[in-house]
């Protein structure tokens, strides 16, 4: 019915929410230069205490060989990042657990929940400077050869990620912890593809997910390059319009389904969220 991961409201797009969140390099020798323990290389995955997105790239940089030196450098973005991200993730189980006791009194007050909009927003744009640093930071740190095996696998893990979120359901699931009838689930569809289609009219036919994923796309087709500069590639955005987006979209789904709900129903979703809250501050995402 909604997921309230405010920071990331497209699955399919995480390569756009992976790459602001790690942060020219080196040439290949036409000889084969002797094998020292600065330059011995090993695979394991790095940043395996991180959440959300970063984990997900550290699971990539698993596949790409690198040497202790670059490891342990890594492993120091990594750190410095989960350390910046711990806020964003407070910033969305605060405002996931206001919308939850929203949900169970049966009603939504998106002027309640704006200063906590705003507060994740504020986060956010206060991040992202650093975050566009430190992915140039990866970017020198890696040869070209390894550039191009990390886009690899992390392309190969979002798909994996992309295919898993939908063989899932989450609506679906929605529908059956929440016991709807026929009648409701009918009710709930429509209302909520009223709201979609009013909102798309509103917006031209921009397609906010389309765009994330041309983003990414451009991100790690110019990271695999020798030069690399992140303002060269995408501007840094104005998170507002953003963050309102996506928060408006999932609160109107909520808002189109509470209505339809029995008070036994809205505790249920209510208690649903709150779980969802706590999985946003253990693994930096909403669980499905």
């Amino acid at each position: 019915m909604m997921k309230l991961s405010i920071s990331r409201f497209v699955v399919p797009a995480v390569l756009a929410l992976a790459v602001p969140t790690l942060g020219c390099s080196g040439s290949a020798s036409s000889t084969e230069p002797p094998v020292t323990a600065d330059t011995a290389t090993t695979r394991a995955p790095v940043a395996q205490t991180a959440h959300g997105p970063l984990k997900v790239m550290g699971d990539a940089l698993g596949d790409v060989p690198l040497t202790a030196s670059q490891r342990a450098q890594i492993e120091r973005l990594a750190s410095d990042a989960e350390a910046r991200h711990a806020q964003d993730r407070a910033a969305r189980k605060d405002l996931m657990l206001a919308v939850a006791a929203q949900v169970q009194a049966g009603q939504i007050d998106r002027a309640a929940l704006q200063p906590k909009i705003d507060a994740l927003v504020a986060t956010l744009q206060t991040q992202q400077p650093a975050d566009r640093a430190a992915f140039e930071q990866l970017h020198a740190l890696l040869t070209p050869d390894q550039r191009v095996a990390f886009v690899d696998a992390l392309k190969a893990r979002v798909g994996e990620r992309v295919h898993a979120a939908v063989e899932k359901h989450p609506m679906k699931q929605w529908a059956e912890d929440l016991k709807l009838t026929d009648d409701q689930k009918a009710q709930i569809k429509a209302a909520m593809q009223q709201r979609f289609e009013a909102m798309a009219k509103e917006r031209g036919g921009e397609r906010p997910w389309a765009q994330a994923k041309e983003h990414g796309e451009k991100v790690l087709s110019a990271f695999v390059q020798d030069r690399f500069v992140m303002d060269e590639v995408v501007p840094q955005k104005d998170l507002t319009q953003k963050v309102s987006r996506g928060s408006d979209r999932l609160l109107g789904m909520v808002e189109a389904a509470l209505p339809v709900l029995t008070p036994e129903q809205r505790a249920t979703a209510a208690q649903k969220i709150r779980d969802r809250a706590d999985s946003v501050e253990e693994t930096g995402e909403a669980t499905p």
